[in-house]
């Protein structure tokens, strides 16, 4: 590392007061990568600290935190998730997930060094774990763009007998990197390094949004480096006229990913997968082939190789998947939702919450209301409603539960309000002028732009929002705990609150928690109701107000408003 590209970070430095650097992991395009551990949570995170050259320009870094927050919402297990964004000592950084591994650069390094080669189930097993998450990312219109060997984090663990037996785990880091960062600053910072080998043709301006088969070409590159050791540069030579033991066919999927013209590539991920997978298709042995791969198969050898190529491709053909057509059903309708969603501008947003920075603004439209497809009766119940597609007019939420600030006037923490009965609950909205939620109105503040199980994926996940009614509640923590429109702790946490009747006689719907049960209770489409007058230590509340209300002019005396609220709330506790 030369003294330009000195760590801005040292071992033991505590950034932000919470993160302890423990060593550097790694020195890429943005920055330093550096191994840290939460002094509050004792877990382990990923810190990257970026170049300041990156975001020196007040649009740069306003345009990396607006897409930071707009992405990290975004979940998928080989996706490495990310935390938080912030700035110590004038650096700006964000936190993401720490996986134990090695980067693929790493990995092919090591095997060169030992002068091994990638056999062609290893380099196939490693590319369509990879293409699997660009398969992902595509369904939901998202391209990585930036897709090399130094962002492909591999875990390498021996099974079996003997150890004999090799599964590797493989993470996709810093998807919508190459977005978030002013092309010009990222074109600068890239274009001299070894990574630009992985581009598309039609990114090397920096500017261009790209599209799957750019992705795609670089899974190639990827694909011929793991098998023959090398990236493909100017008119490349094949891989079977590099190695004698490849078969045919993965010629030919080499040169559709590397097609010049994006036209001519794989359309998607999953084509390239599908057809990466047929190398391993005794057919295609039958075939007339050339004679440098004939020569191969002789004798015994043409046995052994057909049989055994027969029996990996039962092994990694794709099962049939019982709730496969379940979750086509739910993206069909997520994707018809999404399309009739208009999802503000930047500008737009902060006109709207200008005067109420206390709450987030929900848009108009649909929302997928219910229990998706695919979600598990082990952890749904039969009796809850199938989802259906429910219109909301345009509201405001309070950012986090009652009483909504982090801190009180001397900075101290605020404590999360519990014990609440409804009519506290309604009380001590009407005193602010606001209301208590609809049950749409919540869930639909919970399920974010994407109509996400949970708050912050399909996927339960414990880190993301703690332990449910079961474990401490504390306001604004874990940070993680974020729905797609920003609102905190919907999916962890208290139960909380809603205006809508549940029934005859006074019952009121209550969502966000199950004692015993957080992986069904955090779930966003569930629901229970409680009597008005009933209080436990686990029910808390946040308001809403409808939009038309809030184009009126604040109170003046903020202040005086949140004691009055706190009166209205009289006889609710802090959390036991």
């Amino acid at each position: 590392m030369t003294q330009t590209q000195k760590a801005q970070f040292s071992r033991g430095d505590v950034v932000s007061g919470k993160y302890e650097i423990e060593q550097v992991l790694n020195t890429g395009v943005l920055g330093d990568t550096f191994l840290c551990r939460n002094r509050n949570t004792g877990k382990y995170l990923a810190l990257r600290a970026l170049r300041p050259e990156l975001t020196q320009n007040a649009q740069d870094r306003e345009r990396l935190e607006y897409g930071f927050d707009q992405v990290k919402t975004v979940r998928h297990d080989g996706l490495l998730r990310l935390g938080e964004i912030d700035e110590h000592n004038g650096v700006l950084y964000f936190t993401r997930e720490y996986f134990k591994g090695q980067t693929l650069r790493e990995l092919i390094d090591e095997y060169q060094a030992e002068q091994k080669s990638f056999s062609l189930l290893e380099a196939c097993q490693l590319v369509n774990k990879v293409l699997e998450v660009l398969d992902n990312l595509h369904a939901i219109g998202v391209v990585h763009r930036n897709l090399n060997p130094e962002n492909i984090l591999v875990e390498t663990r021996n099974t079996g007998p003997g150890g004999k037996n090799v599964v590797r785990t493989v993470k996709v880091s810093d998807v919508f990197l190459a977005d978030l960062i002013n092309p010009t600053i990222f074109a600068e910072s890239y274009i001299n390094r070894s990574e630009a080998r992985y581009l598309a043709p039609e990114l090397s301006g920096f500017n261009q949004a790209g599209s799957p088969p750019s992705d795609v070409y670089s899974a190639g590159v990827i694909l011929y480096e793991l098998l023959v050791g090398q990236t493909p540069r100017g008119t490349y030579l094949s891989p079977t006229q590099l190695r004698g033991d490849l078969p045919e066919h993965i010629d030919d999927v080499v040169e559709i990913a590397l097609a010049p013209n994006a036209e001519d590539r794989y359309p998607g991920a999953r084509d390239m997968l599908v057809d990466v997978q047929r190398s391993f298709s005794g057919e295609l042995f039958e075939s007339t082939g050339r004679s440098s791969f004939r020569t191969v198969l002789i004798g015994v050898g043409v046995l052994v190789m057909v049989l055994g190529a027969v029996g990996i491709y039962l092994q990694i053909r794709e099962r049939p998947d019982p709730m496969a057509d379940n979750r086509v059903k739910d993206e069909l309708v997520r994707k018809q939702v999404q399309e009739k969603t208009r999802i503000p501008t930047e500008a737009e947003l902060e006109a709207m919450v200008a005067q109420h920075k206390e709450m987030l603004y929900i848009p108009p439209g649909p929302f997928v209301m219910g229990r998706l497809n695919q979600e598990d009766l082990t952890t749904a119940s039969r009796s809850e409603p199938l989802a259906k597609v429910r219109e909301v007019s345009a509201f405001y939420i309070d950012r986090f539960e009652f009483p909504n600030r982090l801190k009180d006037a001397e900075g101290n923490p605020m404590k999360l309000v519990g014990k609440a009965t409804w009519t506290q609950a309604q009380e001590a909205c009407e005193s602010l002028g606001k209301r208590l939620c609809s049950e749409e109105e919540w869930e639909k503040a919970c399920k974010g732009p994407a109509n996400w199980i949970y708050t912050y994926g399909d996927t339960f996940d414990t880190d993301m929002c703690g332990g449910g009614v079961d474990a401490p509640s504390v306001l604004g923590d874990p940070t993680t705990c974020t729905s797609g429109y920003g609102v905190w702790g919907l999916s962890g946490g208290l139960r909380e609150w809603t205006a809508t009747k549940a029934g005859k006689g006074q019952r009121r719907v209550v969502k966000g928690g199950l004692r015993g049960n957080s992986e069904r209770g955090s779930r966003c489409a569930f629901a229970v109701d409680e009597a008005e007058g009933f209080a436990d230590s686990t029910l808390s509340f946040r308001c809403c107000l409808d939009v038309e209300e809030a184009a009126a002019p604040p109170a003046e005396d903020a202040g005086a408003e949140d004691a009055g609220a706190e009166d209205a709330a009289e006889g609710a506790d802090a959390p036991e």
